[in-house]
């Protein structure tokens, strides 16, 4: 998630901003530790010299791989006919394996950059998608594609970003969320939609949301039916009084605001901020979470809310807004970030992969599963 910036940070918030550390932007070469490497999987393609237009000017879509089946793995034994049914295909083992891979520096241009960008396009393929790297200029998004079988041309995103600021291992910003984004691929990759289903990995979230800005004024030909976010899906606490809530949020969301009384405090909720048009599926993403008995809280912004940076800005603050920029329906799940995770940005200690709560990032796991595959059809 974009660093918190200047007054927002210090007034509106109450709590002191988060800078990002020296080198933003800098090459780092360092690899993650205490995890197993793969081969390179995209060396076949980087080699290739064909590539295709976008129709945006700047901007290229390079295919690398094309869909083949899925690998179903751990998740053999799932049912495929409901959401509800797909929800037990999640496993949690293979979200932290990939956390564990992808969490070390890696700003973009990085040798780990690289390997995560790899990684992205490598696990989208075994899930059976076809994979596209699209190099708009500064960066590269990774798109992975499976073509609806009744209705090709609605589309449902879900994407989260895989860089991060140098020098920050980024487990929770946003290891936690690309992991989550290839795991609900591998899922989703079992079922027939009949909607075209888009799982993408955004590159340069860091550096002003470019990588879903590049995909988003590319988008042409489709109709776009919902866009999931995914950033920093993996912190929560059960101690009480753990959990930030702003005066202005409390205000504006009342009813929120005394379910976390309720609650005690406790920093172990689902967040899911929505525009109007995107509300109906952070509703059903709520439903399906708090089936699980996880307390899920939606907070939908209104059109003229959701791009005032003077109101409810820190609610903007991903890649969910390059949607709602273009009048897009968009939807951000996500853990609160620096409203309840110290280490964002390793402002206060390393976020690391040792610090995040697997049983909360399933569930998150688990109900937007279920929710992306009600928005494509089943």
């Amino acid at each position: 998630m974009r660093a918190v910036r200047g007054v927002v940070g210090v007034v509106w918030l109450g709590l002191g901003a988060c800078p990002s550390p020296p080198g933003l932007g800098e090459s780092d070469g360092t690899a993650a530790s205490g995890s197993a490497e793969t081969s390179a999987p995209g060396e076949a393609s980087s080699s290739s010299s064909s590539s295709s237009s976008s129709g945006t000017g700047g901007t290229s879509v390079v295919p690398t791989t094309t869909g083949s089946v899925p690998d179903v793995g751990a998740g053999s034994r799932c049912g495929h006919d409901s959401p509800e049914a797909l929800m037990d295909c999640i496993d949690p083992a293979r979200w932290a394996e990939d956390v564990a891979f992808m969490a070390a520096s890696r700003p973009p241009g990085s040798i780990h950059w690289q390997k995560v960008q790899d990684r992205c396009a490598a696990e989208l393929e075994g899930a059976g998608f076809v994979v596209e790297r699209q190099d708009y200029g500064s960066g590269v998004n990774v798109i992975g594609t499976r073509e609806g079988t009744a209705a090709p041309s609605e589309v449902v995103l879900l994407a989260a970003h895989y860089d991060h600021i140098s020098g920050c291992p980024g487990a929770d910003d946003n290891a936690s969320g690309v992991a989550g984004a290839l795991e609900v691929a591998r899922a989703l990759g079992q079922a027939t939609l009949p909607r075209t289903l888009i799982v993408a990995c955004w590159d340069e979230e860091e550096l002003g949301l470019r990588g879903s800005r590049a995909f988003a004024q590319a988008f042409t030909g489709a109709k776009l039916a919902v866009a999931f976010n995914f950033d920093m899906i993996g912190y929560a606490s059960a101690a009480e009084q753990s959990q930030i809530f702003p005066v202005p949020l409390a205000e504006r969301f009342p009813g929120l605001a005394d379910e976390l009384a309720a609650n005690k405090g406790r920093a172990d909720f689902i967040a899911v901020v929505a525009d109007p048009s995107a509300e109906p599926f952070a509703l059903e993403l709520e439903a399906q979470a708090e089936s699980l008995g996880r307390l899920t809280g939606v907070m939908t912004l209104t059109d003229a809310e959701k791009l005032d940076e003077d109101a409810f800005g820190v609610l903007s603050l991903s890649d969910h807004r390059s949607f709602w920029e273009l009048g897009l329906p968009a939807l951000h799940v996500f853990d609160t970030g620096v409203f309840r995770n110290p280490a964002y940005h390793c402002t206060v200690g390393l976020d690391t992969a040792d610090k995040l709560d697997h049983a909360f990032a399933t569930d998150v796991l688990k109900a937007t599963t279920a929710a992306v595959a009600a928005a494509a059809g089943l």
